[in-house]
């Protein structure tokens, strides 16, 4: 009896000796986020990035805090992300320029976009041709005309020479047969849309986003968009191609991280952000704001920023052997 005792007391201590069983993994992600925003503050990218962001904090459940790194068409910020941490708690925002005028143009040294993983896609929109209100053009022929009854004096805005806007602008000045001059705005569409409004510039390239709110208070007016079809938002709104003018962009922004993330930990990211598309609230900030709200997984995403490559390299290289761009 004494023995059994002993050996059950025995048992008992070994027990309490040993290691207690290792707690389950804790659910990705358990601290914050940092959101690294290549472009100002205050710009379309800027606000709506933003607002998205803020919808994903309850999705993923988790605080994100955006920093603004700009410089060299959102190359810097980017290029942060690029080189940050690869533990899949920086993210970043990524726009036309950051996967086609800053590789393109080798704007930052070190610069590869095989190094980012992209996660999905937040908003795709076309490129429009936006004027004040109180502009004399009614049509996108009036503004043909106009340009070319003065050549080389009407201003069209940008946000940076090859870059998203400027490249669309480019083509429709080809195609119509104009010339204009187009002025960049590096720091964004803020400033470009405040050039506009205080009349540095006749004419904006950018998306109805970043006017939108001019557009609603009566400032400014949109003459077309460079889409396949007219955008239901906006059914008054024709396109170049209804003008005769075969010019057909767009523009993105993208979530990405950094390419060696885990592969988890990347599908709890994707998987947090298309869980904002599903909010009744998101869906509707999205619509009162026209921002252009289209969600695409990871791969379609990477797909999407290729074929998108492929159409903008062949463009620049033809503009650059006609001595319209240099590289």
């Amino acid at each position: 009896m004494r023995r059994t005792m002993l050996s059950r007391a025995v048992l008992a201590a070994a027990a309490l000796a040993l290691p207690l069983a290792a707690p389950a993994a804790a659910e990705f992600p358990e601290k914050d986020l940092t959101h690294i925003m290549p472009w100002s503050a205050g710009g379309g990218t800027d606000t709506v990035m933003r607002q998205f962001m803020s919808f994903a904090e309850k999705t993923l459940g988790t605080g994100i805090n955006t920093q603004n790194v700009t410089g060299a068409q959102s190359g810097i910020g980017t290029l942060r992300l690029m080189k940050a941490r690869p533990d899949g708690y920086t993210i970043g925002s990524l726009t036309w320029d950051s996967v086609i005028t800053v590789p393109y143009y080798e704007l930052v040294p070190g610069y590869d976009t095989d190094q980012l993983a992209y996660l999905g896609s937040v908003t795709v929109h076309p490129t429009a041709l936006i004027v004040r209100a109180d502009a004399p053009y009614a049509t996108l022929d009036d503004f043909v005309a106009a340009a070319k009854s003065a050549p080389g004096t009407l201003k069209i805005a940008n946000v940076g020479t090859g870059g998203v806007w400027h490249l669309p602008a480019l083509d429709f000045a080809k195609e119509a047969g104009i010339d204009v001059q187009h002025i960049p705005y590096p720091k964004g569409s803020g400033p470009e849309r405040e050039a506009l409004l205080s009349g540095e510039v006749d004419a904006m390239s950018s998306s109805i986003s970043a006017a939108y709110a001019a557009v609603q208070a009566g400032q400014a007016r949109v003459l077309a968009v460079m889409s396949e079809e007219r955008d239901p938002k906006f059914p008054e709104v024709p396109t170049f191609r209804d003008s005769g003018y075969d010019v057909v962009w767009g523009s993105f922004r993208l979530v990405a991280t950094q390419a060696r993330v885990d592969a988890d930990k990347r599908a709890a990211l994707e998987a947090g952000f298309a869980a904002v598309f599903d909010l009744p609230e998101f869906q509707e900030a999205a619509e009162k704001s026209a921002m252009g709200a289209h969600w695409m997984d990871a791969e379609a995403t990477a797909a999407y920023v290729k074929a998108s490559q492929a159409k903008a390299f062949a463009l620049i290289d033809e503009l650059v052997a006609e001595g319209v761009l240099q590289k």
